[in-house]
This record gives structure tokens, C-alpha cells and sequence, in this order.
């Protein structure tokens, strides 16, 4: 569910200043540069010594700001004039929560009065949070619309028949596991689920899967339904197809929701796949189930 205002579309003025809040990956940089090169000021507040390396070539001003430092963060976005805020990146959450002991007494506070620790909770409270001190919480859309495949083949192999068989299967399976919260992959092999994504993320569970597998594996990776596209936006990169490869064994289709994931290293996946015989297909989704 988003928030009133992030459903609104977003509109740059000169007075728009970015507040960025960067976890690790391709993502935050290539936000930043999108942001800049619509004019916009960037402010950029990483989350880790990696995320600060990757943003800041493309931001205008970099602090680092550790996950618990909820009032460290306010600070740095009002001394620096922030009134837009975007959350983009990965956040290791089982990190996170082993350090739960460096956290500060507002985000401490802030901890204690969620009622749960599901992805959808935390960043809806995250949003409501930032959006009751004045910040504005837009979609990481707004900047990379163009990394979100149409329905297609983007590989030059196509998948067999029976990899489509267990493509379908594994999609509609992820489709659920995503409604409930849990992850957005799932792993299939010879009809069977391999491994599902839980806390461990999807890379882990790729090669929990393939180190399972009697023979090649299809992953699948999709978008919740009304995926709220201010926090976690589902993605895949090279880490994905390497997390593929083990040793002998090794995936044969990455499979993913058309206009719901996104596709960072585009290109360079292209040409891992066609290199290594990778079907890679972006499908449609499947209607929700009523309930």
C-alpha cells in the first residue's frame, strides 16, 4: 500500500533537494545520476562503507549513516535542506538486526512500536515516519522506469517446455509467498520446490537450491501485489546468475515479473546468459487470487 502523497506524481522545482537513503548495490548510484541529471540536488545519507564508495561519485554531499541511526538521519536531512526522500538499495536485514545494539534511542523507540518485523510493516512505518516530519517519500520508480522489462525473451535461448512448466509453477508460488510477506523468489527444479526466500535473501537461496538440485534449477522472481514502490522494488543483477553456477551444476532459467522487477546490469547479463546458456524471460503476472 503507498502512502497518499507517493501516489501523486512526482514533480521537480528548483527547490526539490533528494535525500537519498542508500543501501548497498548498483541501485543508489545509478538513482543519484538519474536525479542530477534532472537538475536536482543530491543529497545522499549510505548506509554502509560499501554504499558510501558507490554513491558518491553521483551525489552532491555523502554522509554515512548506519540503519539504527534513525536521529543521526533526521539531523543530516534537515541541516542539509533535504525535502524529498527516496529509499533505495539492499539493507542485509539479518545485519541489521544482530546490531540491533548499536541502534540510537529514536530508532530504538521507533523499533518498539512496530507491531511486527515483516518488510511491509517496516517500510510502511519507515514512510509514515518520514512523512510526519516533514520529508516526502517518492517511488525509486520516478528515476529507473527504464530498467522494468516488457513481457519477453531476453536471452537468445528460449525456455524448453518443461522449463516453462516449472517457470509457471514457480511464479505462481512466489506470487503467494510474496503476498505473505516471506520473500519474492522460489526456486523450482523437476516440478519441485527447491527453496523459497526467506531472511537469507535471494542469493542464498539460489544456491541453497542449486546445491539441491539433481539437475539444472529455474528461478523465479516476481513483485508483490500492490507492491508498494517506495521500499523494496525486487531485483536481479550479475549476482544473481553467479549465485546460479556451482561448481558442475548450474540454473538454466532466470525468470522474472515483466514491469515488476527490475533489471540492473542489463546488458551484461544479456551477454552472461548467452555466454552460458541462461534462458532469461521476463513474463507476465498471474491474476491475484481471490480470496
Amino acid at each position: 500500500m503507498t502512502s497518499a502523497s507517493a501516489t501523486k506524481e512526482f514533480v521537480v522545482t528548483p527547490e526539490t533537494v533528494l535525500g537519498i537513503i542508500a543501501g548497498e548495490g548498483k541501485l543508489p548510484g545509478m538513482l543519484a545520476q538519474a536525479a542530477r541529471a534532472q537538475g536536482i540536488r543530491v543529497v545522499a545519507l549510505a548506509l554502509s562503507d560499501a554504499a558510501k564508495s558507490a554513491v558518491k561519485p553521483h551525489a552532491d554531499v555523502t554522509h554515512e549513516c548506519g540503519p539504527g541511526q534513525l536521529g543521526r538521519a533526521h539531523k543530516l536531512l534537515n541541516q542539509t535542506g533535504v525535502n524529498t526522500v527516496v529509499f533505495i538499495g539492499k539493507i542485509p536485514k539479518l545485519s541489521v538486526l544482530r546490531n540491533i545494539h548499536k541502534f540510537d534511542g529514536q530508532a530504538l523507540k521507533f523499533l518498539m512500536r512496530l507491531p511486527s518485523l515483516d518488510d511491509d510493516t517496516i517500510g510502511r512505518c519507515v514512510g509514515e515516519y518520514m512523512e510526519a516530519n516533514g520529508f516526502r517519500v517518492i517511488e525509486q520508480t520516478h528515476f529507473l522506469r527504464h530498467l522494468f522489462p516488457e513481457v519477453g525473451v531476453l536471452s537468445k535461448r528460449e525456455p524448453t517446455a518443461d522449463e516453462y512448466s516449472d517457470l509457471l509453477y514457480g511464479i505462481k508460488v512466489a506470487k503467494e509467498v510474496a503476498r505473505l510477506d516471506i520473500g519474492q523468489t522460489v526456486i523450482v527444479g523437476d516440478s519441485m520446490i527447491l527453496a523459497i526466500e526467506a531472511v537469507e535473501g535471494t542469493d542464498e537461496a539460489i544456491r541453497r537450491a542449486v546445491k539441491l538440485a539433481r539437475g539444472h534449477v529455474v528461478v523465479c522472481k516476481v513483485a508483490k501485489f500492490g507492491q508498494d514502490h517506495r521500499f523494496d522494488i525486487p531485483a536481479v543483477g550479475m549476482n544473481t546468475l553467479r549465485a546460479m553456477w556451482s561448481d558442475e551444476k548450474r540454473g538454466s532459467v532466470l525468470a522474472i515479473e515483466a514491469g515488476g522487477t527490475m533489471v540492473v546490469e542489463r546488458e551484461e547479463m544479456i551477454e552472461y546468459c548467452n555466454q552460458h546458456n541462461i534462458a532469461f524471460v521476463a513474463v507476465s503476472s498471474p491474476e491475484p487470487q481471490q480470496t
